[in-house]
């Protein structure tokens, strides 16, 4: 299960590079962390209930959306700033920080039956 966030990482390296040829470097680099992170949290907290997620990619000529689903209905929250000493409790603080620094936006959504979930982040470029 662990060898899955660096092969998701790659394999959405691959995609967003061919897909989007005009996205900037440093753009495709917080992609790919926010990715990294979305990824690790569904492996690491949803797994036992969920042992696969799902991730999609969609562009557009301005904009990448990136979506991480599980069906583990826990819904996660952007945890208040974690003491300096604390081993986790930063990647969806992490994630928001990186998507608002450029104008985007993090949503986690309840799936209608509430059994699992999307945590969803939208970037333009």
């Amino acid at each position: 299960m662990v060898q899955s966030v660096p092969a998701t990482r790659r394999a959405a390296r691959a995609i967003l590079s061919e897909s989007t040829p005009g996205m900037e470097e440093d753009c495709l680099d917080r992609a790919l962390l926010i990715i990294t992170e979305l990824v690790a949290n569904a492996v690491k907290h949803a797994a036992r209930l969920s042992p696969r997620a799902e991730l999609t990619l969609v562009t557009d000529d301005h904009s990448l959306t990136i979506a991480v689903h599980d069906r583990d209905p826990h819904l996660p929250r952007v945890l208040p700033t974690p003491h300096p000493d604390a081993i986790g409790g930063r990647g969806l603080r992490l994630v928001r920080d990186l998507a608002t620094e450029v104008g985007g936006i993090l949503e986690i959504r309840s799936d209608p039956d509430h059994r699992g979930k999307a945590v969803r982040v939208s970037l333009p470029f």
